[in-house]
């Protein structure tokens, strides 16, 4: 009973062991593709505002100065709502990744439900031996 026990000890620990490492990459890669997303972004930002504070320095009167706020505003907008988009479209397809792995990964099948099933009766067994 106890090796059966430990078996079935062992076999959940491993599965166990193998979704946090699998959860550990999946963590990770998110991470990754975020902050190179967030890097480009933030350099699309600062060329943006760059070429403003351009607009600005040349810009003649307060027609001028309002045009290019203007114009920055609308940008700035455009590039938020742009990210945001991105943003949602990469972790959409990380979670769509992520979902199709562990679908297809036969280790996340293999610890069904007949090892738990196992551990249980080994536990009611060795708790009727005890009782006994």
């Amino acid at each position: 009973m106890t090796s059966a026990f430990s078996e079935t000890l062992t076999t959940l620990n491993g599965s166990f062991a193998k979704m946090i490492d699998w959860n550990r990459s999946l963590v990770e890669k998110t991470l990754r593709t975020t902050r190179e997303e967030s890097l480009r972004f933030i350099n699309r930002r600062l060329e943006r505002n760059a070429k403003t504070l351009e607009s600005l320095r040349d810009s003649q009167g307060l027609s001028g100065l309002i045009a290019a706020e203007q114009d920055w505003l609308i940008c700035a907008a455009r590039d938020y709502v742009e990210g945001t988009e991105k943003f949602g479209e990469i972790l959409l397809e990380l979670a769509a990744n992520g979902a199709r792995e562990a679908a297809t990964d036969e280790s996340f099948r293999a610890v069904g439900p007949e090892p738990v099933s196992r551990a249980r009766r080994v536990v009611e067994s060795s708790e009727r031996q005890a009782a006994e």
